[in-house]
This record gives C-alpha cells, sequence and structure tokens, in this order.
C-alpha cells in the first residue's frame, strides 16, 4: 500500500519507459524523461467534472478534478485528471460526493508533441522547463505547463492508477530532487532525463604537474591523482559561442565550461575554503594567491577520495558538481576547524618546500582518514532515523512489504469492514495501538498477533476503528479552544 509523506514536498522522478535521444557523444541512448511529482495528505476535492472527448477509437471520458488548495496549506487550487469509469475516478467522485478528504500522488508529465505547434517534445527537455519555470518551481506557468504536459492523478488512497508512468520504488531514493540533478541508481542525469551510468562519457579538468605529482605522492604510486568527471562529456570544441548551460551541465555546447554549473560553484567553494584556512594559519593569502591555489587542488582531492571512499568506488570517477562531494568539503571543514590536532599550519602553506609537502600530505591523509568514518556515520544515523519505531527502538521487520500487508489489505476490503481504499480511516486505531499509522514503522512481529485478533473478528475490528477515530475527534475538538486561547 502507497503511503505518501505527511508532508511531502515535490520532487522530480523519471518515466519508467524509456525513450530513444541522443547521447553525449552523438550515440543513441534509452533515456528515461523528467517527471514532476505531488503528493497530498488528506486534500479536499473542491469540484469533480466528467468530460467526454471524441477519439478515432470513440468518446474518451476523463475525471477532471479541483483540488482544494486550502485544505493542505497551499495558496492556489490545483488540478489533476483521471480516466472516468476507473477505480481512482470512483473514489475521487464519491470523496467530492461526501466531502471526504483523500490522499493523492499527481504526476505531471510531457506530452509527446505540444499542443500548438505539434512539435516534438525532446525527451531530453527538463520537466521545469516544460512547465514554464524561472526561478521557483513552485511557480509554473500555466499555459506553458498546459501546452507541454498533462497533470494526472496517478494514486488515490493508497492505490496507483494505470496512468502513472514513473517508477514509484525510485520515489524514497527521490523525494529531495527538486532541481533534477539526482539519479536513481545505476543512472546518470544527462539533460532533463536520466540515462544508464554507463552511457555518460567521462571528461576531465586540467590539473598542473606539480598538483598532480602532490597528489600523486599523497594517494600513492598506484593510483594517479583522481580527475574530476563532466557529465555528460565535453563537446567538440567551436568558435561559434553558444548560450549558457543549465546549471546541472558542467559544459556549454560550444565545448567551453559553463562558469554557471554546480561544478563551477564547487570549485569557487573550495577556493574560499582554502584561503579561509591559510588566513586561520597566521599566513597571508593575499600576499601569495599561488598558496590559495595549491591548497584548494589539495582539499578537491581530498573530497574526490572521501567521496569514492564513502560510496566503495575506489576505482571510479569522482563527480565535483554531485552533493555528496560538496558534502565531502563540508566534513573538511568542519574536522580541520574543529579538531586542533588536524588544523592546517603555516609549516603546510610553502608551495615548493619537500618539508611543507610532506606535512600537507600527512595532514591530508589524517583528515581524510577521519572524515570517511564521519560520512558512513551519517548514513548509519540516517538509515535508523528512517525506520525508527515510536520508541526509537529501529524497525528491522516493517509491516509494509510483508505478508502481512498483503493480508492487512485483504482485511480492510472484507465484506464486514469495506475500507478498501480508504485506510485512512484505520490511521487513529493503528496510532492507538502502535504509537504510529505509518506501517514503514512498525514491527511485524508487534504487528501479527493484533493483525490475527482483527481477522477473527472483521466486525469487531471496524467497530474499534470508528471508536478510535471517533475518540481522536473528540480530542481534536477539545484542543482547538485551548489552542485559541493560546
Amino acid at each position: 500500500m502507497y503511503e505518501p509523506p505527511v508532508k511531502g514536498r515535490p520532487f522530480i522522478a523519471h518515466e519508467k519507459k524509456a525513450r530513444a535521444a541522443a547521447g553525449p557523444d552523438g550515440q543513441t541512448v534509452r533515456a528515461r524523461p523528467s517527471v514532476y511529482v505531488r503528493e497530498h495528505v488528506d486534500v479536499k476535492i473542491s469540484a469533480y467534472k466528467v468530460k467526454t472527448k471524441a477519439t478515432d477509437d470513440g468518446p474518451f471520458r476523463t475525471g477532471r478534478v479541483t483540488f482544494d488548495a486550502e485544505s493542505v496549506g497551499l495558496e492556489h487550487d490545483f488540478h489533476g485528471s483521471v480516466q472516468a469509469d476507473s477505480k481512482a475516478a470512483e473514489l475521487l467522485a464519491e470523496a467530492f460526493k461526501n466531502d471526504l478528504p483523500v490522499t493523492v500522488a499527481i504526476e505531471t508529465t510531457r506530452r509527446y508533441k505540444q499542443n500548438d505547434s505539434g512539435e516534438l517534445i525532446s525527451p531530453l527537455t527538463p520537466i521545469h522547463e516544460l512547465r514554464g519555470i524561472v526561478g521557483d518551481s513552485n511557480r509554473a506557468n500555466a499555459e506553458i505547463t498546459n501546452r507541454n504536459c498533462r497533470n494526472l492523478v496517478v494514486a488515490v488512497n493508497g492505490e496507483f492508477t494505470d496512468e502513472l508512468v514513473s517508477d514509484p520504488e525510485e520515489w524514497e531514493s527521490l523525494r529531495e530532487n527538486r532541481d533534477g540533478s539526482l539519479a536513481p541508481e545505476g543512472y546518470a542525469v544527462f539533460g532533463g532525463a536520466v540515462i544508464p551510468a554507463a552511457s555518460a562519457s567521462p571528461g576531465s579538468i586540467d590539473v598542473s604537474q606539480q598538483v598532480r605529482d602532490e597528489l600523486k605522492k599523497f594517494f600513492g604510486t598506484s593510483t594517479a591523482a583522481p580527475a574530476a568527471n563532466a557529465r555528460p562529456g565535453r563537446p567538440a570544441q567551436r568558435a561559434a559561442h553558444a548560450a549558457e548551460a543549465k546549471p546541472w551541465e558542467d559544459w556549454n555546447t560550444d565545448g567551453r565550461f559553463n562558469h554557471g554549473s554546480y561544478l563551477a560553484t564547487a570549485i569557487r567553494e573550495t577556493y574560499a575554503q582554502a584561503h579561509q584556512m591559510i588566513a586561520s594559519a597566521g599566513v597571508g593569502p593575499d600576499i601569495a594567491p599561488a598558496l590559495v591555489g595549491t591548497l584548494a587542488e589539495l582539499l578537491l582531492g581530498m573530497a574526490d577520495r572521501i567521496q569514492l571512499g564513502v560510496y566503495g568506488n575506489p576505482d571510479g570517477t569522482a563527480v565535483r558538481s554531485d552533493r555528496s562531494h560538496h558534502e565531502a568539503r563540508a566534513w573538511i571543514d568542519f574536522v580541520v576547524g574543529h579538531q586542533p590536532a588536524l588544523a592546517y599550519t603555516a609549516e603546510m602553506a610553502d608551495r615548493t618546500s619537500a618539508e611543507a609537502v610532506l606535512a600537507r600530505n600527512a595532514w591530508a591523509s589524517k583528515v581524510i582518514a577521519t572524515v570517511g568514518p564521519l560520512m558512513d556515520a551519517v548514513a548509519h544515523v540516517a538509515e535508523t532515523d528512517r525506520i525508527a519505531g515510536p520508541d526509537g527502538i529501529p524497525v528491522v521487520h516493517p509491516v509494509a512489504g510483508s505478508d502481512a500487508f498483503a493480508r492487512f489489505k485483504i482485511l480492510l476490503g472484507h465484506k464486514d469492514v469495506g475500507l478498501a481504499g480508504w485506510h485512512d480511516r484505520v490511521f487513529p486505531l493503528l496510532s492507538d495501538r502502535f504509537g504510529t499509522h505509518e506501517l514503514k514503522r512498525i514491527e511485524v512481529a508487534h504487528f501479527l498477533p493484533a493483525l490475527a485478533e482483527w481477522e477473527a473478528d472483521p466486525a469487531a475490528f471496524l467497530a474499534a476503528a470508528r471508536a478510535s477515530a471517533a475518540a481522536h475527534k473528540t480530542a481534536e475538538a477539545d484542543d482547538a479552544p485551548a489552542a485559541a486561547a493560546a
């Protein structure tokens, strides 16, 4: 059963079905276009209409839904469509008729062709561009969106519809993907789509021979200095200048470096970091600016190794424009600033002194050995927090995805229960019994005894669910005057 976050934010996912497109080196690749996904819990329906459109295959009926923005704390009402006579349409129509809230997911997907011109829409065009986004991703241009896209309701009260085009199994890993810069495992971002990671061609940023030699000493003779990966590959340089590429593209289409890219930001931030470290060591960076460049290149190399290490990919190529590289550099800054034994000192600053080079490399080695485990610890904390139960004890085997989950869905559809598609009606009962209604946070071993009890007497289960819901409503009503007084 699909359960969205209670306060989810829109994110970018990708169509399951790949489309052919010209790849980084001109070869044909299978690109999965971007999709804009919104999730809303307990949203009210302010209008529901059925429209009929004539097609070559006969009349096609579509349910048009208008959702009440105020019910979920938004400014403007929003819309979605479903195929009439479908289960989703039935649930939406019933909810509208009875003034009941629903839990929905809506996908904004590209049309095959633009509505007005009939021009083919490339699978590589970012979905934000097709929505007319300029700056704030929450402020789309309705006219441009309608021309290029469709808004389809793809989940209603826990059940996905046939209109779903993205892969919901990837949603959890992409819910922070606001700008389309994240890719599912095994894929790389290319334009406004993702392609198999092996299709992305690596490029590199020039590094001076002196820095290469320093990094080679630091990383050992068996490994060359790591190069940053310029995704999805540097185009051939040409005399004619092209418009600046998107921030997630390291190169403009004319082959020149994109100074508005995330990679440019990463390098500029690292130079600022190096400047601050040298100043803190008591050396005047303004007097010897070359010191900043030397340290910045070393810091980038250190972050490369940390990034590759935390992903267990020491033979791979670092991607300096990725957020994980940013986090590695932030952790370097943290440990250097907060652990006196790892402070950058004036003795390390000399660019040519053999003693300074040795001291710098020894320092860098210690910092990497400290930061890597810290980032691993972050992953452990995040994973534990994600599946922690109501009492703080990590859930090892959650109900979601288990056999108990399938049995619970059958129970909801039992003739004496009749809550198929309305699983939110039992949220109060689940919260009373387990401290949370989220099945991914309830330990299946704790859930099974209750499930067996409910299966033995479905009518009693329904009565208990109604009693819990009524008690929660009463509690909310009692709290309202106190909240108003406060």
